[in-house]
């Protein structure tokens, strides 16, 4: 929890039996009109960006939210010895007509590192932008 707050997340949800223990988290990025959503297990820490990203194009439009999930995911991944796991399910960010699991980081050994995460957000987040990234994938 300490990591969502220092990421300026918020708590939306708390287990009814543990009202002191939220376990749904969000963080409005208003000047993209995306939410990352943050959801606490015993076992894992799930991130996911909202609106949900189901075309390729779509990532140009959500850099601060990937900046956002891709930090939160590796401080998290680091303070407990955890992986990041990114499951891809746009054409263009996985191979074939299933989803794909892509390892980007295993603390300590594999910090993360853009060059393993999608090709989508690898455009926006290192090329600067996803147009030639959308022209290669098409």
């Amino acid at each position: 929890m300490a990591v969502l707050t220092v990421g300026l997340f918020k708590p939306v949800y708390w287990l009814p039996n543990k009202p002191e223990y939220a376990v749904n988290w969000e963080r409005v990025i208003p000047e993209e009109g995306t939410v990352v959503n943050a959801s606490l297990s015993d076992q894992s820490l799930e991130l996911n960006i909202s609106p949900a990203i189901s075309v390729f194009a779509h990532h140009s439009g959500k850099r601060l939210a990937a900046s956002v999930y891709f930090e939160i995911a590796a401080k998290y991944a680091e303070k407990v010895g955890g992986e990041i796991i990114q499951r891809a399910t746009v054409v263009g960010c996985k191979d074939g007509d299933h989803p794909q699991e892509l390892l980007i980081a295993k603390y300590p050994a594999l910090p993360l590192s853009f060059e393993r995460i999608c090709p989508g957000f690898r455009a926006v987040l290192l090329e600067g932008g996803a147009d030639e990234a959308v022209r290669r994938a098409s």
